[in-house]
């Protein structure tokens, strides 16, 4: 069983479309990137070799020069493992996605609210000066019935989901 619900893609993301935002690079630490959280390129450590990879991200990462993405794989997935790459849908294109990886706990999420990263690949609640890298689009709990993954995903302890919209890069929440 699931931590969390994994990433549910809405509208943006069609694998045959070349012109849509992803990109590919290996887990830097497969184990700890699921399927939904915002993820970072980072140099470490891959397999003994030095390179650039895919990590969760960390609240010191709302730099305007990073840039984020979500994980469309669990890192130590079967297929992941084989291709020693993970696909990483781009913040700064357009996309409508479903993650269990937020903060919920972090305070009351409304329609268009901005968020940022935070600690282990979760969306926070972006403050003043922060780097937005996507909106809130809707809040719901699997439990309800609103959000089905039956048969598509296993199901998840933490069953409260995040819809949300990704924005461009490199939008900050502005000084009140």
């Amino acid at each position: 069983m699931r931590d969390y619900l994994p990433i549910d893609v809405l509208i943006g993301f069609n694998p045959t479309e070349p012109v849509k935002l992803s990109s590919l690079a290996a887990p830097i630490d497969d184990s700890a990137i699921k399927s939904g959280m915002l993820i970072r390129k980072a140099t470490g450590n891959i397999g003994g070799d030095s390179g650039t990879g895919f990590r969760p991200t960390a609240d010191t990462d709302s730099a305007a020069d990073v840039s984020f993405f979500f994980a469309l794989h669990d890192g130590d997935s079967h297929d992941v493992q084989a291709a020693g790459k993970l696909v990483g849908l781009d913040c700064s294109d357009q996309y409508v996605i479903r993650t269990g990886y937020f903060d919920a706990e972090g305070g009351t999420f409304d329609i268009d609210d901005p968020l940022t990263a935070g600690n282990d690949g979760v969306l926070v609640l972006a403050g003043a000066g922060d780097v937005i890298v996507a909106r809130v689009d809707a809040v719901g709990d699997e439990s309800d019935g609103s959000f089905a993954y039956t048969g598509k995903m296993p199901s998840a302890t933490n069953t409260k989901y995040l819809q949300v919209k990704t924005v461009q890069s490199g939008l900050t929440v502005p000084s009140p």
